[in-house]
Formats: structure tokens, sequence, C-alpha cells
């Protein structure tokens, strides 16, 4: 604008807006810095929650096959009954909670393909 309007700029008055400039690109980058830490603390806490949902629902489906699989072994009850199918859809939706869940954690872990082939 000086140089626009044919003015001159004292050494003081360059000094003077160079640290104003500094200050200023300084602010800045700790502002974006701190927006940048504030949203992977955001996304951290939002895969804890998820994975923890996760962990409590394959928990809940492992504990109703367990049980499953006791009344069954005293003896009185037969496999082919109610008890035995209650047992056969709590592994079905065990087994559906992984393959619908086994994508996405793989994206966000980074690792894209599924484990080696045997």
């Amino acid at each position: 604008m000086a140089v626009q309007k044919n003015e001159a700029i004292s050494a003081d008055e360059f000094r003077t807006l160079n640290r104003c400039l500094d200050e200023a690109i300084a602010d800045a980058v700790t502002a974006f810095a701190d927006e940048r830490e504030n949203a992977i603390l955001n996304q951290a806490a939002d895969l804890h929650q998820r994975m923890g949902a996760l962990a409590e629902e394959q928990r809940r489906l492992v504990d109703i096959a367990l049980q499953t699989i006791k009344a069954i072994q005293t003896g009185n009850i037969g496999a082919a009954g109610a008890t035995g199918t209650a047992l056969v859809k709590t592994l079905t939706e065990l087994r559906e909670l992984i393959e619908r869940t086994l994508p996405e954690i793989r994206l966000i872990s980074g690792m894209t393909k599924g484990p080696p082939a045997q």
C-alpha cells in the first residue's frame, strides 16, 4: 500500500509490521494445531466408544452361548430343542456381528487386507 501511495516506510515501521506478521502467523499455526489435536482426540474418543459397544455386544452373545451350552450339558435338555436353536441363533448373530464390523475395524486400523491364507 505504501508503494501504491508512494510513501516511505521507516525501518522501525517495517520491523513493527514484520513482528505483527510473525505473531499473526504463529497464532494461526497454534490455532490450527490445537484444532487438529482436538479433532484427533474426538475421533479417538468416538472410536473408543464404538469399540466398547462392539465388545459389549460380543460379550453378551458369548454369555448367551455359554449359558445354553451349560443347559445342554446338564443332560436334561436336548440340543435339537429350543435351547439348541437359541445356541445356533446366538452363534449366528455373533458371526454376523463380526462379519459386519470386521471390515470397518480393518479399515480404521489400516489393515486393508485379511489375514494371509494358510
